[in-house]
């Protein structure tokens, strides 16, 4: 047997090189273009790849293809759905096709699947397999990478192992890495990172911790944002089985769970969970995004499959804790456990692994250091990129990441980062590494954690994967590396597959002052224009942080009436309609710092069960509300405590979202030693385009802590909350 010395990676073993057994031709496959993981970016990669008339090998590692979207999220999270196009909007039109045909067009099924974003398990992975075999892609199931094969700047073959441990070798022209661990990126050693930046490191004020001793607020470290079990479960009598108790049954991890249940008299399922209707039930089965498993994928992403085995064990075993407990804890009350055993398993869905899914849910794995890493800054502020082959659109979201103990006890943290952003570019150099010329990483790509928080959405995968699969067919044709294609060109190919690649555009602006702040002395303000493309022609300033707009002049004059420091807020919009982002500078300011206390949704008080919304405002987007759901009126109330340190004036300002569902009437009562005051607040209409709004302005007393709360006692809508902010006036 003949024995050939070459360059090779192996899973769980270190990198070296050694001796590998030459397989012989019949067991050796070459491909054009060959793609590693079977999720829906690997899906839409072959499918692009093959209708353009390459040779296309799909592996997957596990029995299934379709990734975590047939493997139970299957309540499609998009953000602003305009910027779906190509590919995916394909299979969503493909999935709605399907619920007309067995059910009807103005069938409760289809009207439920909201256009084909919603859906069962089995129909992606039915539809994934219809479009794979229509492009005649080859796709090879429980194949798992071993080992790969490099020569200079180039990766030669793979080598794939099957179920009964026999070998395979694969040669490709081009290969793209789709799985959810980058693993086909590592052994083609390309750099990578695991875990949190710092907020330093790339000027990302979002990034590292997010909670805990202030010491270590924005540190950066090796931790991944917890993994879950996003497995479906149904309340329809004719499918539901019992949730199982689990081989390793750990009720105790849940013991808070148990105890908000109790503190809050919880007496029914429903009751504890006012979202079940935002599950997105189709055909009576919905995908509940509950139980992660937070500090249990440490040892996940450079794992051996048996590490990484044990891992989803867990997560699946946890999450049935999770199901089980609430139907069958000694705690609960039986009127309670008897509306939780309304729910149960599907019998028709994950059939060959008793009913739960085979897939864990890596929200986030490996990241490519790549031609180009995305920032906070690109998703947030410098949005457009000349290379751009995909856009996205969802907030900066991050499950938490770790839990830690600190005075208050157990938290954890990492979680809820950031509100809403605008549409933005995702360019091609970051699917493309530096090096080997042969390899596209669209999963995986080149991003930071706080960048990668928005990118990782399955529809944004599966545009990337489109525009990887495009991109090898075009290195194939032109026989040039994949670094060297010409991006004009494949984004061309895109829009005429009707993939959107133009974010909106908003002009950025700075705001300049002529001569410092001096109490009573009027400042002169200018705007400075960073990025316009039209004429600019509404201004909108606040001065004093209170949210009003106070005035509308291109170049305001604004006295201010003390030395404590203010943040001045300005919002432009241009001739064409586009609003800036919120645009602050820090004014003046005394060693003495400000008397001026904001307090945030979390830190106040909240009476019966809230739950929380992210914010789409211009001036709200790191903004989080409480939110009343809507029922038990009275019975629910948000009370904020400040500790004011000055005496004197302040005007009490409120943050709250608008909407139309929301009431006209929300009760806000503000106590202090002098009065009791009962102010009421029309949450449909805001007439300023800022987060705040001022309320009334009250006279405080040296040392005191007056309290606001925000009820819902008659309230006639929703009701929700972000923030109040006490502004000193003056003495």
């Amino acid at each position: 047997m003949r024995f050939k010395r070459i360059r090779t990676w192996m899973i769980g073993c270190a990198i070296a090189t050694f001796a590998m057994q030459q397989v012989s031709l019949a067991q050796a496959s070459q491909m054009d273009v060959v793609v590693y993981g079977a999720t829906p970016a690997g899906i839409t990669a072959a499918v692009a790849a093959a209708r353009e008339g390459r040779h296309v090998l799909l592996l997957e590692p596990s029995a299934h293809i379709g990734g975590i979207v047939a493997g139970g999220l299957t309540k499609t999270d998009i953000g602003r759905r305009e910027t779906i196009g190509g590919l995916p909007a394909e299979f969503f039109a493909r999935v709605l096709a399907h619920y007309e045909r067995a059910f009807g067009k103005d069938s409760e099924q289809a009207r439920a699947t909201k256009g084909g974003l919603f859906f069962e398990p089995h129909v992606a992975e039915q539809v994934f397999e219809e479009m794979l075999s229509e492009a005649k892609v080859t796709v090879l199931k429980d194949r798992q990478l071993t080992a790969a094969s490099l020569g200079p700047n180039h990766l030669q073959s793979i080598m794939v192992q099957s179920p009964d441990k026999s070998l395979q070798q694969i040669v490709g022209k081009v290969f793209i890495d789709t799985s959810y661990e980058g693993d086909l990126m590592a052994a083609a050693h390309v750099p990578y990172r695991v875990g949190r930046e710092g907020a330093a490191e790339y000027n990302e004020s979002l990034a590292g911790m997010n909670r805990g001793p202030h010491e270590l607020i924005g540190k950066g470290d090796q931790r991944l944002q917890a993994y879950s079990i996003r497995s479906t479960i149904t309340n329809r009598a004719d499918l539901r089985l019992p949730f199982p108790k689990p081989q390793h049954y750990t009720p105790e991890a849940f013991a808070d769970f148990l105890a908000h249940i109790h503190q809050k008299n919880i007496h029914t399922f429903q009751q504890l969970f006012p979202d079940v209707p935002e599950w997105g039930p189709v055909n009576g089965k919905s995908d509940p995004n509950k139980a992660d498993d937070v500090d249990g994928n440490l040892n996940y992403v450079e794992a051996d499959s048996a590490t990484r085995r044990a891992v989803y064990e867990h997560t699946r075993d946890l999450w049935l804790t999770f199901w089980y407990m609430l139907q069958n804890d000694p705690s609960l009350s039986d009127e309670f456990k008897q509306t939780a055993r309304e729910w149960g398993l599907p019998k028709d869905e994950f059939t060959d692994t008793a009913n739960v899914s085979s897939q864990l849910y890596v929200r986030e794995a490996r990241r490519m250091i790549g031609r180009y890493l995305m920032t906070q800054n690109d998703v947030q502020h410098d949005r457009t990129k000349p290379d751009g082959i995909a856009i996205g659109s969802y907030v900066i979201d991050s499950h938490p990441v770790q839990t830690i103990l600190t005075e208050k006890g157990l938290i954890q943290e990492g979680g809820n980062i950031a509100g809403w952003t605008d549409p933005y570019s995702i360019p091609y150099r970051s699917i493309t590494p530096v090096s080997p010329d042969n390899l596209l990483v669209p999963v995986d790509l080149s991003a930071t954690h706080i960048a990668y928080c928005t990118i990782r959405m399955e529809p944004v995968f599966m545009e990337l994967g489109q525009a990887a699969g495009l991109a090898a067919s075009m290195a194939i044709v032109k026989n040039i590396a994949v670094q060297e294609i010409s991006t004009d060109q494949l984004r061309k190919r895109l829009s005429e597959q009707k993939v959107p690649l133009d974010p909106m555009f908003r002009p950025r602006v700075a705001i300049e002052i002529e001569n410092p702040a001096t109490p009573g002395t009027p400042v002169q303000f200018h705007v400075k224009a960073l990025e316009v493309r039209s004429p600019l022609t509404q201004y909108f300033w606040n001065f004093d942080g209170s949210g009003s707009v106070q005035s509308t002049d291109a170049s305001p004059k604004w006295s201010f009436t003390s030395g404590k420091p203010y943040t001045v807020s300005l919002i432009v919009v241009d001739s064409d309609g586009n609003s800036s982002l919120i645009a602050r500078r820090t004014i003046g300011g005394t060693a003495e710092g400000t008397p001026d206390v904001t307090l945030h949704y979390e830190q106040a008080q909240e009476h019966g069960l809230w739950d929380k919304t992210a914010i789409a405002g211009l001036d709200e987007r790191d903004l989080v509300a409480w939110h009343d759901l809507n029922n038990d009126k009275g019975k629910k109330s948000v009370r904020f405590e400040a500790k004011l340190s000055r005496p004197g004036t302040y005007r009490l300002a409120i943050a709250y979202p608008k909407s139309t569902r929301r009431a006209t009437n929300v009760p806000i009562t503000v106590t202090t030693i002098q009065e009791t005051r009962t102010l009421r607040l029309n949450e449909k209409v805001k007439d300023t385009p800022f987060a705040f709004v001022p309320l009334a302005d009250f006279h405080i007393a040296q040392g005191e802590s007056p309290s606001v709360t925000v009820g819902t006692d008659g309230t006639d809508g929703d009701v929700a909350i972000e923030a109040i902010r006490w502004l000193w006036i003056g003495e």
